[in-house]
């Protein structure tokens, strides 16, 4: 007989929450805060626990897991090569050789015919994770400098190689942040440091063969609610630093063309003023909300010698329905990148003096995502742009479009080598009434939508006009991110197998422009919750599925989402997979140790006001598990090293489900399972390889299958009708002419009649 697995039990030792709020946490031992080796109670436990998810869950699933493996890696090109680009006299591009987990770094001088040279190859490292930063190459073309993060930590080593010879040079860089930005003269380079808390702290100048000790540092970000990154602008004449939090920002600048230059400030920061810059020619372009009239962003302009606010001049007048999120310049034109109806949209402006110059790209679709290309391919002095489009139904499209002959080029379209064939598979969109007790008004009465859209997408064959329909439902809702329909080699695998994948656009995410997103933070947040627990009824009442037929799906913040929508609504999905999942929230927002705490009090609020707290504190999901109630199957999953949401929240939560009695009656034949998946070697993001990546996405999906394939089963017998026929034979017996006795017979036949 086989045993079944027992799931680990963790031992309880009675704490008072973060900071003495007062609120019991039995599970604190499990947080373990120490940027290397954790302490021995607990690996063993995270240990145990992916035993136990591999016995009750990978195991079992290992031969479906190898297939949705198999069919993710035949959708995608294994030795493939991205569209070149051309700078400073070379051709760059990426490839991928089958069976490699990582893109090969080219280039090609002057023609795409002379000889390849492999500038950087990830592949030959021996490092198990492996993420690149940042690959900047000088303007000579003579010497890259990259970032490396090769445990998940976020914390990135610069290194220095010369090209021409392939040396790497003593000039090597610990703890700094990804982004690095080279001088004119392949002299210099700058870059940031990192504070304990993995943060941005100061920008350095790099004297090439000078001891780091004594890099020139320009700057200090003293503020720990603000992350600062650098660039370049699209000219690449000026180092841009920005400084943000979630309500304000502050750019700097320094002329990389004029020797001696200083940073400057391009406008002091104010609270709740939002901005971001680009230059061309004598103008700086501005994109600001004004300090909040103009939450969907306006378009202004200034001139490069004078920053001052009081001199910026309108290009565009402000259109509060749409929401501007980027603005890029080119030599002769603009390009912004807009929310429109729930879709990114790109539009030109080809004259800073004339609004009516400026155009939306139009596009074959309707529902879709339009993006700018990465600055780094870009040529400003172009008439043309490279941009991505995408949809469900669209593998991505890499596309040139010429501003001058309103033309666009193909350049290259996702193959997917196994096939698809979008004429088989239906996309659409319905709309979640927003209940009337459940609205709220935005910022600088900014006009917001009163219903959730919901992207479905199925295999049109598979699609039943009952309740029946399968649905997987992925939700996130946060920080003002868009969750844009994108066409993935891993969704067939669900929709072939007849389930709906189905995305819900709720509030907290920025699809429907900066006020969705306001009404959805801080005293709003609960409004994203009950946006996705809405969507799912919607369905159900719609006829589409049933609870006992829904799985949901969130990552991070998303997981925050999964969690809280739960405590809400236990019965609302009959699975649920929470990657990295945010649900510790009090003792994570009270502890400013932590990497993100202090930033993140523009997001949730600061709980050392007690109007936060208590709000805060009413929705974490690690807080508000309902005792004696059955959850949903859990596949929560993290990673050791995550600087941004620690191993310890889903641990603590998964840990807390168990002992709450929450899979299920004594008598439940069909009890819930909740597993904890550790990576023991990445952090925020996961696997690094592409590969590895494809494994772990499958043996999520593999979940995902058997979850609701087993409930499909259990409500198939449950509604199973049957013809129920009784007869009654009677037998007399009678011995010489005397009825002695009578027997009755009854016999019931049950036929099943569906």
């Amino acid at each position: 007989m086989t045993s079944v697995p027992v799931p680990p039990v963790a031992k309880r030792e009675p704490t008072i929450h973060a900071y003495n709020s007062g609120v019991p946490d039995d599970y604190h031992w499990l947080k373990d805060t120490t940027k290397g080796s954790k302490k021995d109670d607990v690996l063993e436990y995270v240990k145990a626990e992916n035993e136990y998810t591999k016995a009750v869950e990978f195991t079992p699933n290992a031969e479906l897991s190898e297939t949705i493996y198999k069919e993710i890696v035949g959708r995608i090109q294994e030795t493939d090569q991205q569209v070149p680009y051309f700078k400073n006299g070379f051709w760059y591009y990426t490839r991928t050789v089958e069976g490699q987990q990582y893109p090969i770094y080219c280039r090609r001088c002057e023609s795409m015919e002379a000889d390849e040279e492999i500038y950087f190859n990830p592949n030959d490292m021996k490092e198990e994770y492996i993420r690149v930063g940042t690959l900047a190459v000088s303007k000579s073309g003579k010497l890259l400098a990259y970032s490396l993060d090769t445990d998940g930590s976020e914390a990135y080593k610069i290194s220095v190689k010369n090209l021409e010879t392939g040396e790497i040079l003593a000039d090597t860089l610990s703890k700094c942040s990804p982004s690095i930005v080279w001088d004119t003269e392949d002299k210099a380079f700058y870059y940031q440091s990192q504070d304990d808390l993995f943060r941005a702290d100061k920008l350095y100048k790099h004297v090439l063969g000078s001891d780091p000790k004594d890099d020139e540092m320009l700057h200090h970000n003293d503020d720990e609610k603000f992350f600062a990154f650098i660039g370049k602008s699209g000219s690449e004449r000026f180092l841009i630093l920005r400084m943000s939090s979630p309500q304000t920002t502050e750019f700097h600048y320094l002329d990389l063309e004029t020797p001696g230059a200083t940073l400057k400030c391009f406008t002091p920061r104010q609270h709740g003023h939002r901005y971001s810059i680009d230059h061309r020619g004598d103008y700086f372009l501005i994109l600001t909300d004004g300090g909040g009239p103009f939450l969907n962003g306006k378009v202004q302009k200034v001139g490069i010698n004078d920053t001052s606010r009081e001199l910026w001049q309108d290009v565009l007048p402000y259109n509060p329905y749409h929401e501007i999120r980027d603005v890029s310049c080119f030599a002769d034109f603009i390009v912004l990148q807009e929310r429109v109806d729930g879709n990114n949209r790109i539009r030109v402006i080809e004259s800073l003096d004339n609004p009516e110059s400026s155009y939306l790209i139009p596009f074959d679709a309707e529902f879709f995502a339009a993006y700018l290309s990465r600055s780094s391919v870009q040529d400003f002095n172009s008439d043309r742009f490279r941009l991505t489009f995408y949809s469900p139904l669209t593998p991505t499209k890499t596309l040139d479009y010429n501003v001058k002959t309103k033309e666009f080029t193909l350049l290259k379209q996702q193959k997917v080598p196994s096939g698809f064939d979008a004429s088989e598979y239906t996309l659409r969109r319905v709309h979640v009434p927003i209940p009337e007790e459940l609205r709220v008004k935005a910022p600088h009465d900014t006009p917001v939508a009163e219903a959730v859209p919901v992207t479905l997408v199925y295999k049109t064959a598979l699609f039943k006009s009952d309740n029946t329909n399968k649905v997987h439902l992925y939700g996130y809702g946060s920080y003002g991110i868009p969750i844009d329909p994108y066409f993935s080699p891993a969704f067939p695998s669900l929709i072939d197998r007849g389930i709906v994948y189905a995305i819900a656009h709720i509030r907290g995410g920025g699809d429907l422009g900066r006020g969705w997103y306001e009404t959805g933070k801080f005293l709003n947040k609960k409004n994203t919750f009950y946006d996705f627990v809405n969507s799912a009824k919607y369905l159900v009442e719609q006829g589409i599925t049933q609870h006992q037929l829904i799985t949901l799906e969130g990552g991070s913040a998303g997981g925050l989402l999964i969690g809280a929508s739960l405590n809400l609504k236990p019965d609302v999905a009959v699975a649920a997979i929470a990657s990295v999942p945010f649900v510790d929230v009090i003792n994570t927002m009270m502890d400013p140790t932590l990497p993100l705490t202090v930033a993140e009090y523009e997001e949730w609020g600061n709980p050392n006001e007690k109007e936060y707290f208590d709000y805060m504190l009413s929705y974490s999901p690690y807080d508000n598990i309902k005792a004696n109630t059955k959850y949903p199957s859990i596949l929560a999953k993290g990673g050791l090293f995550d600087p941004r949401v620690g191993y310890w929240e889903p641990a603590k939560w998964i840990a807390k489900l168990r002992a709450s009695n929450t899979n299920g009656a004594e008598d439940d034949p069909h009890k819930s399972t909740f597993i904890f998946d550790c990576k023991m070697g990445s952090g925020h993001f996961g696997s690094s390889g592409r590969y590895a990546r494809f494994k772990e996405m499958a043996s999520e999906y593999a979940f995902i299958v058997t979850q609701l394939e087993a409930s499909e089963k259990r409500l198939a017998a449950a509604a199973r009708k049957w013809n129920k026929t009784t007869t009654t034979t009677t037998t007399t017996v009678t011995i010489g002419g005397v009825t002695t006795s009578t027997k009755t017979a009854v016999n019931t036949v049950f036929t099943r009649i569906n």
